[in-house]
């Protein structure tokens, strides 16, 4: 099986990544860094996505097209194309499109560590000077 590419600076289309022909949520890896990673989101009409929380993990949501409600804590805010919504890490948030379109939102994750994650850092840095020694 091929392994993904991942796309080089400033190549990402991520429309591309969309397929407008299913009836299902699709959550879409555009990328993933050492702390930080983003998703192209497609919420077809009437999708919900259940209130969780995400304990160790800061939420961006880029609103590209189409329009949902984001539920944030207790706040219900609308997401509209240009919108930006910021959830930290632990806060309950739900998304809901109750519009009769695809609404697509770029997620963009940032893993918020603690120093309980000593071993997670441990292993990260080893990882990445292993991958240099070997690569050279």
């Amino acid at each position: 099986m091929a392994q993904p590419v991942a796309p080089q600076p400033g190549a990402l289309n991520v429309y591309s990544y969309r397929n407008a022909r299913t009836r299902d949520v699709q959550l879409v890896r555009l990328f993933r860094g050492e702390e930080m990673h983003a998703y192209l989101l497609v919420v077809p009409p009437g999708a919900v996505i259940e209130r969780h929380i995400h304990e160790n993990k800061h939420e961006l949501f880029d609103v590209l097209e189409g329009e949902g409600i984001f539920e944030v804590e207790e706040r219900r805010i609308a997401g509209t194309p240009g919108k930006c919504v910021f959830v930290p890490a632990g806060s309950p948030h739900s998304l809901r499109n109750e519009s009769d379109a695809l609404w697509t939102v770029r997620v963009t994750c940032h893993d918020r560590v603690y120093p309980r994650h000593l071993g997670k850092l441990l292993a990260r840095a080893i990882q990445k000077r292993l991958t240099r020694w070997f690569s050279a």
